[in-house]
């Protein structure tokens, strides 16, 4: 059946049309659709009405827009009401697989094609600039001092800056740097639980969180999340009231590791969900800003929280260099002071240079025009790596587009491991993640997740045809 628009406006016929173009086959996965102005002179219309009719396009997942070069088709992605939900699920004593070390391992093996580790690729990092902003650093006698035990503070007033939304402004005294993300959700999620606390998680979620709430003791509820739209509001309100979580895990913006965005108004829906509960939440906003289209981008749970409920953790190793190691967390001053007296009995401070580094880069021209060659890159790199998997791969095998970061969540034909999978492939020096570690009740196993951050050329997609081969053996 095909999907049209009832209303009679000139912008959703143009709209319309061009869906029934796409899935004709007039434009197959990955062509450029006509520019706009090309559509203005086709359909003698306006350039407003054009943008409109490219929008619903953009909304309804059949194009994506890549900065400077156009309007893609996104290839078969399914509609959204036909993905099922999974039921919530409670895990007593979260733990973590044993594969987890070796798969580390692999993903530090240079000698692998890292489809595994969720890095991008070295091409894709702004060296040039990054070492101007060292270089500048050397130059400031305060780089010899100890730093703010809560981190050099003109790099927490930029991240307040930049982190700040209409609903809710954020101060410097607000944010406390950390040795990346996880050290950031660790350091959040040990002041707001105790062992056995409910800790209520999205599912699938990235393995290391995982890691933390098994260290911490806590109990872990998870809760089915949409490929495409994210965190199943009906199934954490239910949880919510069976289970009374002290507090929620999500990445709403560009989730690891589905790559889902949860709508604006699905957004506000559980701030107010969780205030009128009295749920603290947990957002890890590590791709943030790593969405694909042109434009600002997706607001921040944090941005929305006029209730102050939020504590958003992120960094800069997905965006700018894992190497600098530069996290935050930014929540509430009361719990910015517990961090620094933890800090304090632990180290003091954290090194200054890639601090006052990190300062220097952030909010400058050099970081802007980074992260827009930035997104207008993994645009087309996400695209051309699902485009392969889905021509090597059994044929039922599903790869969502993400409409930001570069993490494709693969699911396979039912029957197929990709825990298989993934043995197999590391014998031929190939890395990717199994489903199953992205849960802890033996969930998606034939789902696997792989980085589309890498560099495009011969050896990853002589990768992808070994991964296709294999898959269709298994």
């Amino acid at each position: 059946m095909t999907d049209t628009d009832g209303s009679g406006t000139k912008y959703s016929k143009i709209a319309n049309s061009l869906i029934q173009r796409i899935q004709s086959g007039e434009f197959p996965p990955g062509s450029k659709l006509p520019s706009l102005r090309r559509i203005c002179s086709l359909e003698e219309c306006n350039l407003s009405t054009a943008v409109e009719a490219f929008g619903i396009l953009q909304e309804r997942g059949f194009i994506l827009g890549r900065e400077r070069s156009g309007f893609f088709v996104i290839p078969r992605l399914e509609s959204l009401t036909e993905y099922k939900l999974e039921k919530p699920v409670r895990v007593p004593n979260p733990g973590v697989p044993d594969e987890v070390s070796s798969l580390l391992s692999e993903l530090a093996d240079p000698g692998f094609v890292s489809f595994g580790a969720a890095v991008p690729d070295d091409q894709y990092l702004p060296f040039a600039a990054l070492q101007k902003a060292y270089k500048e650093s050397l130059k400031d006698p305060m780089l010899y001092k100890y730093a703010d035990t809560a981190g050099v503070f003109e790099l927490r007033k930029k991240i307040a800056v930049r982190s700040s939304g209409r609903e809710r402004r954020v101060s410097p005294d607000e944010v406390f740097i950390t040795l990346g993300c996880s050290e950031a959700a660790y350091t959040a999620l040990r002041l707001a639980t105790k062992p056995g606390d409910k800790v209520a998680v999205e599912s699938p979620l990235h393995f290391i969180l995982y890691q933390i709430l098994s260290k911490l003791k806590v109990q872990a509820i998870e809760i089915p999340t949409n490929p495409y739209t994210g965190l199943d509001l009906g199934s954490y309100e239910s949880v919510i009231k069976k289970e009374s979580p002290k507090i929620l895990v999500t990445i709403p913006t560009f989730s690891n590791p589905s790559g889902s965005l949860m709508p604006l108004d699905a957004k506000k829906e559980l701030l107010k969900i969780s205030a009128r509960h009295g749920v603290e939440i947990l957002e890890d906003d590590i791709y943030g800003e790593l969405q694909h289209s042109p434009g600002p981008r997706p607001s921040s749970l944090l941005s929305l929280d006029k209730d102050r409920i939020v504590t958003q953790v992120s960094s800069l190793s997905k965006s700018v260099s894992p190497g600098l190691r530069i996290g935050w967390m930014i929540s509430g001053k009361a719990r910015i002071e517990k961090a620094r007296s933890q800090r304090l009995a632990e180290s003091i401070a954290l090194p200054t240079l890639p601090q006052m580094a990190a300062a220097f880069f952030i909010g400058s021209l050099s970081h802007e025009r980074h992260l827009r060659d930035f997104r207008r890159k993994l645009s087309g790199s996400v695209l051309s790596f699902a485009d392969s998997f889905l021509e090597y791969f059994p044929k039922g095998t599903n790869v969502p587009i993400p409409k930001g970061g570069f993490l494709l969540w693969i699911e396979l034909p039912k029957g197929k491991d990709s825990r298989i999978l993934r043995f197999q492939a590391a014998k031929k020096k190939i890395s990717l993640v199994p489903g199953n570690l992205f849960s802890l009740s033996g969930k998606y196993i034939n789902h696997f997740r792989i980085n589309a951050g890498i560099e495009r050329g011969p050896r990853a997609q002589s990768a992808i045809q070994t991964l296709g081969k294999i898959a269709r053996e298994i």
